[in-house]
């Protein structure tokens, strides 16, 4: 009976919720006697290619509209090109038809055909659809590498198609298909060898032939939200105690009850002692029958 049992624990699944911040998260969602190491293998690659599908959608669509990069030591605005000699030479180099000068000076400003362009900006548009993660959370989506790498392969087409004589190896459209791509704002969450898996304050050992049972039990229908460092980057930071959204409705619900406050604090006078219910002997007089009398 023990190759049924394992046949068992196969089919076991958990769900991992990996999440950092809004912008980069997915749902992952693995059999339960998985080892840590081929677990953490996939959840990095699938962390780097939704980084590198959205750092590669920015340049795509630069090339689009601008087209090649100049090389590293020709880069300037085109109005300010300059020979050897320190002469202005925009006026005298040959542009194509569709030329669209870059206001960055980072490419030459030969862009392919409208409907080429069409085809690059179209696919890119999907693209970050593919890669939109918070949406894919909310429609509750798990994903695998191979979605996104079926996303990545449709961005390598449209670009051969648009510029079926390749382009420049300094390019940084071409370096990010390779996977080579300089640090930035855009790409400093990209994970190296050596990432650690998190969950609820504790690390996942790799290296040591642990399961995701060893620490999630057997249960088939477990959800947990788990975290990806940086190797040697220590704890992660907890999740706060309400999401965005509730926390949104709590702050709104909070200025109400102070705009209220504030109001009622304008209206602290003595108004109000001269009507008939704060009269304190008025239950006296209802009882005799003297509430109604006047006196002239």
């Amino acid at each position: 009976r023990l190759p049924e049992q394992q046949a068992t624990a196969r089919n076991k699944m958990v769900v991992l919720h990996v999440k950092k911040t809004e912008e980069l998260q997915f749902l992952y969602e693995t059999p339960v006697a998985s080892s840590v190491d081929e677990t953490v293998k996939e959840l990095v690659e699938i962390w780097n290619i939704q980084i590198q599908i959205r750092r590669l959608c920015d340049s795509l669509e630069d090339l689009a509209k601008y087209g090649p990069a100049k090389k590293p030591d020709k880069q300037c605005i085109d109005t300010y090109a300059t020979d050897d000699y320190g002469n202005l030479i925009n006026d005298t180099i040959p542009r194509g038809a569709h030329y669209c000068m870059d206001p960055t000076g980072r490419r030459t400003g030969e862009a392919p055909d409208p409907k080429l362009q069409e085809v690059l900006l179209k696919q890119t548009a999907e693209a970050r659809k593919v890669a939109n993660a918070k949406e894919h959370v909310g429609r509750n989506q798990k994903v695998t590498c191979g979605y996104f790498q079926e996303c990545l392969d449709g961005l390598r087409g449209a670009v051969m198609i648009a510029f079926p004589e390749g382009l420049p190896d300094y390019d940084e459209v071409d370096l990010i298909l390779k996977g080579e791509w300089d640090i930035d704002g855009r790409t400093m969450e990209a994970l190296e060898e050596g990432a650690e898996l998190w969950w609820a304050g504790k690390q996942m050992e790799q290296g040591q032939e642990k399961r995701l049972s060893d620490y999630l039990g057997k249960n088939d229908k477990t959800k947990i939200v788990a975290k990806l460092q940086k190797a040697g980057a220590g704890a992660p930071q907890r999740e706060p105690a309400v999401d965005e959204r509730t926390q949104k409705e709590m702050m709104a619900f909070y200025h109400r009850k102070q705009e209220e406050l504030k109001k009622l604090q304008e209206d602290d006078d003595d108004n109000h002692l001269a009507s008939g219910w704060a009269d304190p002997k008025q239950l006296k007089a209802s009882l005799q029958g003297t509430g109604g009398v006047k006196w002239k």
